[in-house]
């Protein structure tokens, strides 16, 4: 695995040293690797989203850049994703995001993004940087649009992806925020309520004996109780006020003294329909000479509906802290998905290491011919026995390692392919230096993708056979 990584290790860096892009052979000139070696780890780095490639007339340039695999894309996202192919076209579409466009799959798929009818994709914010987003620049779009009759807030983030197959794409990841900012704003109506209330407030003002006997009041508190300034003189504080609130009162104004003046105190009232209401008032003592009270000042405001913002504010904040909570239960849920993810495929590439290792050190010569003759690919007992190397193999054809092969006969054989029927014959093999050898022949056709390749494995007679 180590030595895998290492040389794509030092592919990237030299990727990101060259941001104009390089060819295989620049590559592999600059770090002295096969260019064989070299392709292959390029395949690997365009599948991991990590490089991609451009054609420069007949080279292949290839430049350093960030994909997301499409399947870890649609597997880890939790939100509605749309992704579109190298021409723009809609490619993938996941359940979150039908549900909140509204519509089936067969509306979207294979469609250009711009002539897909729902306004979204044609909103100027995103379809400008469908093109940069595919060429591997992210970007976020802030989109107001209609969906299913409604007026949506949408925060989009356009992500470069790549497919299995080594294709760049472009992935609209879909974040709906109109929730979100209706709660906003609702908070904030709610403290501008409560600002507008602190702000604005006329505190209500009462001078009493220290036996709770009105001796004035401001207007304010006369308009509040429903009684004129009048009326009240004389008149006891304490019946507006519930049974439990006026021992309170009292025992407040009982502990009044010179080295403690002041005491504050939320109280509960009725007002003249029977509500309950909250007051915050504030009870200061007068104080003669001696130190004896003389009088108490009480200010005091209507704090209910204060109260009432506050508990609203709490309900939110603990359902914000409830949806924090949620949301980090799910990313640390698909952080250990993901980090099995990359177990397994580390898994995989050491068994591939080891099928690669197999594959070479065969006590028998394999060679694979393509559909024109081609050595396709020979192991390295195959370039021991027959004196060819690996470069070497790739100009040379099946007519010139097995001279009994006409090409009638090839063409015959290619016309009665069938992959995995298993042939076993006597035949010759000639070397690079011209020497023939007798060779016995298990041959085959297999089929990769969407390309059959013909399969020779082949071990030297010995003379008694």
């Amino acid at each position: 695995m180590q030595c895998i990584m290492q040389p794509i290790a030092r592919i990237k860096e030299a990727l990101a040293l060259n941001p104009k892009g390089l060819s295989i052979t620049e590559l592999s000139d600059l770090l002295g690797l096969h260019r064989n070696a070299t392709a292959h780890y390029l395949e690997i780095l365009q599948l991991r989203g990590d490089a991609d490639a451009k054609k420069s007339g007949t080279a292949k340039n290839f430049f350093p850049v960030h994909r997301m695999p499409v399947s870890a894309l649609l597997h880890f996202c939790l939100f509605p994703a749309v992704v579109l192919d190298n021409r723009l076209d809609v490619a993938m579409v996941n359940d979150p995001a039908l549900e909140l466009l509204g519509c089936t799959l067969d509306v979207l798929y294979g469609e250009p993004a711009t002539r897909v009818p729902i306004p979204l994709f044609t909103a100027p914010a995103l379809a400008g940087r469908y093109h940069e987003t595919l060429h591997g620049k992210p970007g976020t779009a802030t989109v107001r649009t209609l969906l299913k009759g409604r007026m949506r807030s949408l925060n989009v983030h356009l992500l470069p992806v790549v497919f299995d197959t080594g294709r760049e794409g472009c992935a609209l990841v879909i974040m709906d925020e109109t929730e979100r900012q209706n709660a906003d704003a609702e908070v904030h109506r709610w403290q501008k309520r409560y600002e507008a209330l602190a702000g604005g407030m006329r505190e209500w003002a009462v001078r009493l004996l220290p036996d709770m006997t009105i001796l004035s009041a401001s207007e304010s508190y006369a308009a509040h109780v429903g009684r004129t300034i009048g009326e009240l003189a004389g008149f006891r504080f304490t019946p507006i006020l519930s049974p439990e609130d006026r021992i309170r009162i009292r025992q407040v104004i009982a502990t009044l003294a010179p080295e403690r003046p002041a005491a504050m105190l939320e109280v509960r009232t009725f007002d003249a329909e029977g509500r309950v209401r909250r007051e915050e008032w504030e009870f200061t003592g007068i104080f003669s000479g001696a130190g004896t009270c003389k009088e108490v000042h009480a200010t005091g405001r209507d704090v209910t509906y204060l109260r009432q913002l506050e508990a609203e504010l709490g309900r939110h904040r603990a359902h914000l802290e409830a949806m924090i909570q949620e949301r980090t239960c799910e990313m640390q849920d698909a952080n250990r998905d993901l980090l099995r993810v990359i177990a397994e495929k580390e898994e995989i590439e050491r068994e591939l290491t080891f099928t690669q290792f197999a594959f070479d050190h065969a006590s028998d010569s394999i060679l694979l011919f393509d559909r024109a003759g081609f050595v396709y690919k020979a192991n390295t007992t195959a370039s021991e026995i027959l004196g060819y190397s690996a470069e070497a193999f790739r100009t040379t054809t099946v007519f010139t390692i097995n001279p009994s092969i006409t090409r009638t006969a090839w063409e015959r054989m290619w016309e009665d392919a069938v992959p995995g029927k298993k042939e076993r014959v006597a035949s010759i093999h000639r070397t690079k230096s011209g020497i023939i050898i007798d060779v016995e022949v298990s041959r085959t056709f297999v089929r990769f993708g969407d390309t059959m390749y013909f399969c020779s494995i082949a071990r030297e007679r010995s003379p008694e056979s």
